[in-house]
């Protein structure tokens, strides 16, 4: 029996011969993705872009010191950038989202227990948000929604909700040592206070030394109360966290589903099984 083997002239001959077969399919092939194309939701797409801005602008030292406020970029690093990322990764940011604009009655999953239907929603929302870094030390979230208002808010809702979060914990670490400092002149004046009342009782000699004691403890508190009220006055002046070079907006046009690269793509594909049919019938016919 002879080991069947093809070659050009005989796969020519065999799609000349078998044209109409070819072409059938091929025309069946580009009609079910023509179909199938204008059947599928239409989606739209919506982008922002976005920098970091540097944590050092947040030093206290910034604001007191004319030599130090021009040592300070305005961009953060790509570690700040990282920073961000991480947040907006986050399941609970995700959660915001989902709970702020309804996605679970949006993505109709079904008659779950609501908090499956809760995590099918942020694993969709996932899906369907991107977070990308650029090579221009940028961050690129893209949103896909079958509306495209939905998708520009939902972007500008997450940046709003990264941005607020880092923000609080500047301001949660100036209250924290503003109140540290606070509670350190509520007990240097009771100290104050105790040695004042003592100094009646006191001879001379422990009274000048009393005295000393108590000018030390003057000049404490007006450190402390130097130092809190420069927390305080950070925390009330908290630089952004991140700068929005591109807010979302929506989309002119769907962007979703591809139509004429579908159809193309099922055209090719379409041809090149038909053709692998042909030719695999007509090697075992040989055989």
């Amino acid at each position: 029996m002879n080991n069947p083997s093809f070659n050009m002239a005989d796969t020519a001959d065999l799609i000349q011969r078998n044209w109409k077969k070819l072409l059938l399919f091929t025309m069946l092939s580009a009609l079910v993705a023509t179909i199938t194309s204008f059947l599928m939701p239409k989606q739209y797409r919506s982008t922002a872009k976005l920098i970091s801005a540097n944590p050092q602008l947040a030093d206290k030292s910034r604001l007191f010191s004319e030599n130090i406020q021009g040592l300070y970029s305005y961009f953060g690093s790509g570690d700040d950038l990282d920073r961000i990322i991480g947040i907006a990764d986050l399941d609970t940011t995700y959660k915001q989202l989902v709970d702020e604009y309804k996605l679970v009655e949006y993505y109709q999953f079904g008659n779950d227990p609501l908090q499956i239907l809760r995590r099918k929603a942020v694993l969709k929302l996932r899906d369907n948000l991107s977070l990308q870094r650029t090579e221009q030390g940028q961050l690129k979230i893209i949103c896909w929604t079958k509306d495209r208002e939905l998708s520009a808010s939902i972007i500008n809702t997450l940046i709003g909700i990264v941005k607020k979060q880092l923000e609080e914990i500047w301001q949660s670490n100036y209250q924290s040592a503003e109140d540290k400092l606070n509670q350190s002149i509520i007990q240097t004046e009771q100290q104050y206070r105790q040695l004042n009342d003592s100094l009646l009782n006191r001879s001379t000699a422990q009274g000048v030394l009393v005295q000393k004691h108590m000018e030390t403890l003057l000049e404490q508190l007006t450190r402390y109360r130097k130092t809190a009220a420069t927390f305080k006055l950070m925390g009330e002046t908290a630089p952004d966290a991140l700068y929005v070079l591109e807010p979302a907006v929506p989309s002119a046009k769907a962007e979703r589903p591809d139509k004429l690269a579908i159809i193309l793509a099922a055209t090719i594909a379409g041809f090149i099984f038909s053709l692998l049919l042909l030719l695999l019938g007509n090697r075992k016919k040989a055989s």
